[in-house]
């Protein structure tokens, strides 16, 4: 099984991981679908993007919500979108890049990560599982270090 990307058809192999970078209480009150919806608006109105950059947003309950279609190129690595599914857990805003996960996030949204992750493996080869600050020194997103994330919880390629 294989999920492809826009009219290329270019095969997904790869997961990178994201922190929205706001507060753990953003927009308390709000449902999960209105602070996506806000992201969504941020990357249209602020970034100029036709849609959401992410395909997957996971709340601090482990409320997980779409973003943009896993069929279409995302918009959350620059150069290294194609073939990538881009997913962003809320919060982080204070993060650094070795923090424990822990520090920014919950565990609620742990399991809903590990499960995410478990569920796109399932329909597609995934070669890569990487944070964005792996290709981008000066990002602390997803604000812990993915590899040593993926050896603590016993994930492997």
């Amino acid at each position: 099984m294989m999920i492809y990307q826009g009219k290329a058809r270019v095969p997904v192999t790869g997961i990178f991981i994201h922190c929205t970078a706001t507060p753990g209480d953003w927009r308390a009150g709000a449902s999960s679908e209105v602070r996506v919806e806000a992201i969504r608006q941020m990357h249209i109105k602020e970034r100029g993007w036709r849609d959401i950059g992410y395909h997957w947003l996971i709340d601090r309950d482990g409320t997980v919500l779409p973003g943009r279609k896993e069929t279409e190129i995302g918009a959350h690595v620059a150069g290294h979108n194609s073939g990538t599914i881009g997913i962003s857990l809320f919060g982080g805003i204070t993060s650094k890049p070795h923090d424990a996960f822990g520090r920014n996030f919950t565990a609620r949204q742990e399991v809903a990560l590990l499960d995410l992750i478990g569920d796109i493996r399932a329909r597609t080869k995934i070669t890569s599982i990487r944070g964005h600050n792996e290709v981008d020194s000066g990002k602390a997103c997803p604000g812990f270090w993915v590899p040593d994330w993926l050896r603590a919880e016993g994930v492997s390629l």
